[in-house]
């Protein structure tokens, strides 16, 4: 049942940034990357290797359909691998325990707000300066790395209201 509700999910993600986010122009300092969602709500038990498979997958992907060259690829693998680390460390959780099922309020509590914010925001941090590559305009970098984190944040938010409550079934 939940593999169908991942198949429903990463459909959705994908058309929507694919078709509509990376072909809407807001303005120059929002770019929201709801792709992400994918990784952090890929279940607890997850092995690193798969995690680290579906980080290439999804990076590459993403790189092919916005033609970034690489970029997506290298700033998704290192969420990908920093997940389950970051989950326990932000997610309270011990690193012996036996957790299993999807990251959920239901699951975490507040932590997993703390998890999530943190995780999209360390997305978007790294996306921006690796697309920057200086610290000239360092002002525009950070609001813009503030607007496309908050943006994404809310998109995500949506996102997760339409499909938490199927995954953690």
């Amino acid at each position: 049942m939940r593999a169908r509700v991942y198949i429903m999910l990463t459909l959705v993600v994908l058309f929507v940034q694919v078709f509509v986010l990376n072909n809407l122009s807001m303005s120059p300092l929002v770019a929201p990357m709801v792709y992400i969602v994918l990784i952090l709500l890929m279940p607890i038990e997850s092995s690193q290797w798969k995690m680290l498979g579906v980080g290439l997958l999804l990076g590459v992907l993403m790189d092919i359909t916005m033609g970034t060259a690489g970029l997506n690829t290298m700033v998704t693998l290192p969420i990908a691998f920093f997940r389950r680390p970051l989950l326990f460390v932000l997610g309270g959780l011990s690193s012996i325990s036996k957790e299993e099922g999807v990251p959920s309020v239901k699951r975490l509590g507040v932590r997993f707000h703390r998890y999530f914010i943190t995780m999209v925001a360390l997305h978007s941090i790294l996306f921006y300066f690796v697309e920057w590559l200086s610290f000239d305009n360092f002002g525009t970098l950070v609001l813009r790395i503030l607007c496309s984190t908050l943006c994404s944040l809310v998109l995500d938010y949506i996102i997760l209201s339409l499909f938490m409550k199927r995954l953690s079934a």
